[in-house]
């Protein structure tokens, strides 16, 4: 039934992408290089984003879609990085309003729900970025580590070993699995792991970070992404945007 569900919104990868009818979904998974992509799909190679940008300054209580401008880049007026702001985009017809050119959530799930008020006439295509589930782990400990923003929770980590954390409350507990099964709490069984697979595999174009720069090439490719913007610059940008992300990256011990 949840394949079902999720398969009213999304479309197989392994049919051709159509921009007259699909709408190109990043599956954002943490600590899995999205955030350095997000900028580079919206800085270099000029596409209009819809996440979370885009409702900012008093915009995420728009009733009519528009879009708007941030730091030079462009962003539909919605907020698909939440169920609530997702539910606020279906209202407006985001899916078949033709403005954006991806959407970026971790909500597959409500994500679906975006096609479900167009007729059938435009369909999800999700693509997304893997990286070792292990290096993922430390990378979020150390995220969590290094960063408190002024939040008293986040203060127990900083004495905090990794093999401590590793077996504290703290850890995460099958995120990939109920995200994609949408499955949040409760315990999971080989049935969840079989449908994760499931969507995976059939549902969702697949980059590595490990491969961040050909992972890159194939979502240009399938999304013909290539024709979009001035290619030196987006070469040149592409570039400087690695290099930040390079130097911007954790040490870790």
């Amino acid at each position: 039934a949840r394949y079902t569900q999720l398969s009213i919104g999304f479309t197989d990868i392994e049919k051709p992408f159509d921009k007259s009818k699909n709408l190109a979904i990043f599956w954002h998974i943490p600590k899995c290089g999205g955030g350095i992509l997000e900028q580079l799909l919206s800085n270099c190679i000029g596409l209009v984003e819809a996440n979370k940008v885009g409702s900012r300054e008093g915009h995420q209580n728009d009733e009519t879609l528009t879009v708007v401008t941030h730091d030079g880049s462009q962003y539909v007026n919605v907020d698909t990085t939440t169920p609530n702001g997702i539910e606020h985009a279906k209202e407006l017809h985001l899916a078949s309003s033709g403005l954006a050119d991806v959407a970026l959530t971790s909500y597959l799930y409500d994500a679906a729900s975006l096609f479900t008020n167009n007729g059938n006439t435009v369909r999800g295509k999700c693509f997304t970025m893997l990286r070792h589930p292990i290096k993922r782990a430390v990378s979020i400990f150390y995220y969590l580590k290094e960063t408190e923003f002024g939040d008293a929770n986040l203060s127990i980590f900083k004495d905090m070993s990794l093999e401590e954390y590793a077996r504290s409350q703290w850890c995460e507990e099958n995120w990939m699995v109920r995200f994609l099964t949408n499955e949040m709490k409760g315990a999971l069984t080989e049935d969840h792991l079989t449908l994760a697979m499931r969507v995976l595999q059939n549902k969702c174009f697949v980059g590595l970070l490990e491969e961040f720069d050909a992972s890159l090439l194939r979502y240009e490719m399938y999304f013909n992404w290539g024709k979009v913007g001035d290619k030196t610059k987006r070469t040149e940008c592409t570039k400087m945007m690695e290099q930040q992300s390079d130097t911007s990256d954790t040490l870790h011990p």
